[in-house]
């Protein structure tokens, strides 16, 4: 057999072209989650968000997210102590692991959440309260282990 230029340009062609279809099977195969299904409306609400975090700013203070054990301990400060609200764990890469647990204070201002009703990684905390007819809220980034 003998083998050309010719030859060659076909095979590498058609190597390439193999290579493309690949990478076009495997992008239609991934899902690709949405930041939030009610974008538009999230966008609407922003200015609150942005009002609510700096009440929070200006009340000096914050509410304190730690992990110990198997648990992710949120603990409000005493000028919070009677927080109603909500909070939400964002999963960025899946929103099937996405949570929201309502706040439930117990007698030290402290509320803790369960390992077991999260899956492990990276969660944005996003805690979104009323204390004393004022709104707050606070955003942070934690890795459940």
């Amino acid at each position: 057999m003998n083998w050309n230029w010719g030859k060659s340009i076909v095979v590498a062609f058609v190597l390439f072209c193999g290579f493309i279809s690949s990478i076009v099977v495997a992008a239609f195969q991934q899902d690709f989650d949405l930041v939030s299904d009610t974008y538009y409306q999230d966008e609407l609400v922003y200015q609150e968000r942005i009002q609510e975090h700096s009440n929070l700013a200006q009340s000096g203070v914050k509410v304190s997210i730690t992990q110990e054990d198997n648990r992710v301990i949120f603990s409000f400060p005493q000028e919070f102590s009677g927080a109603n609200g909500e909070i939400h764990f964002y999963h960025p890469s899946r929103s099937i692991f996405d949570r929201s647990f309502n706040i439930s204070l117990d007698e030290a201002r402290k509320q803790s959440i369960f390992g077991e009703e999260l899956t492990k990684g990276r969660y944005k905390v996003k805690l979104s309260w009323t204390s004393n007819g004022v709104d707050y809220f606070q955003e942070e980034e934690i890795f459940i282990r």
